[in-house]
């Protein structure tokens, strides 16, 4: 590998974990949503309920990379709230079905609003970039993020960080 190639990819991992921090910043805010203040995962949650009308939870999990346990965990605490409601599929006895109360739908809707802004603006400031350049991006990005499951499977299987925590 060329030196000057390696020295852009440690630019662009520089400029990846900004990023990431950027989002882990965001995410770990309280966030107002038509008056209902919300940790990211709830919105998130609730979006895809308003996508998928009759979602499960292991659909969700599938979604997120979460544990069905984890999925459940926040549903139960969105039923509480009043967001969300569930209903036992007929074809299926054993699996629940979710869907928005009234109050999901309107935090549905509120936060769909925010996003579509948020989203907009962003792709306003990346009017300067191709819809080839921007594809380029993605398939960089869906490489990096193959070496990053491996870097993940790596350290999670490294016997001597597991023998440090046991």
């Amino acid at each position: 590998m060329g030196s000057n190639k390696y020295d852009l990819f440690l630019k662009l991992i520089e400029a990846f974990d900004k990023g990431c921090k950027y989002v882990d910043d965001y995410n770990a805010l309280l966030h107002n949503y038509g008056g209902v203040i919300m940790y990211q995962a709830e919105p998130q949650f609730i979006r895809q309920i308003g996508l998928n009308p009759g979602i499960t939870i292991t659909e969700l999990a599938a979604i997120f990379d979460k544990t069905k346990s984890a999925c459940s965990q926040l549903m139960r605490r969105m039923k509480e709230k009043g967001w969300i409601y569930q209903e036992r599929n007929k074809e299926n006895n054993r699996e629940f079905r979710l869907f928005l109360t009234e109050a999901g739908q309107k935090i549905y809707v509120n936060h769909r609003e925010f996003e579509d802004a948020c989203y907009q603006r962003t792709i306003n400031m990346l009017d300067a970039f191709s819809e080839k350049e921007l594809q380029t991006y993605i398939d960089i990005q869906k490489q990096l993020n193959k070496a990053f499951k491996l870097d993940v499977e790596e350290s999670i299987n490294n016997e001597e960080i597991k023998n440090k925590i046991s």
